[in-house]
């Protein structure tokens, strides 16, 4: 199924992250901001987590808020196509999320279809690509 995210405050980091990883997101217009502080943290990112972000963010957009730590707000993300709708405030969110999500037929087995071809080079980049990072960080003892 088409996963949607409502995005009711800031999101930051790997909240942001996650909302990437949807296939549509809808934001607050009147509350919240959408940022990588990662610069700021001195966090890279890891491969699977720049794959997520590429795939919902153009690429200008993704490199100036990589590498400002920007907080960006939902009026303009929804210039760029990143949100769906900045909904002006919490009642509508949900309202604008619940209204989108009710227009996709339940029935339809084809989604999983085609998310496992339209991610496909996500799933390898996750799955190759971050593991000698993981391993390097022996997080179990």
């Amino acid at each position: 199924m088409p996963v949607i995210a409502a995005i009711n405050g800031h999101a930051f980091g790997n909240g942001a992250i996650l909302a990437c990883a949807c296939d549509f997101r809808f934001m607050r217009g009147d509350r919240g901001f959408f940022c990588f502080p990662e610069v700021d943290l001195s966090i890279p990112f890891l491969p699977g987590m720049i794959a997520f972000v590429k795939k919902a963010l153009p690429y200008y957009r993704f490199n100036e808020m990589k590498l400002t730590g920007r907080r960006v707000p939902g009026a303009e993300l929804a210039i760029d196509h990143v949100i769906e709708k900045a909904s002006t405030d919490q009642d509508s969110l949900l309202a604008d999320a619940m209204a989108f999500a009710a227009t996709f037929d339940k029935k339809r087995a084809i989604f999983a279809e085609h998310k496992k071809r339209l991610y496909k080079e996500i799933i390898r980049v996750i799955n190759e690509e971050n593991k000698p990072f993981i391993d390097n960080l022996a997080l179990m003892v």
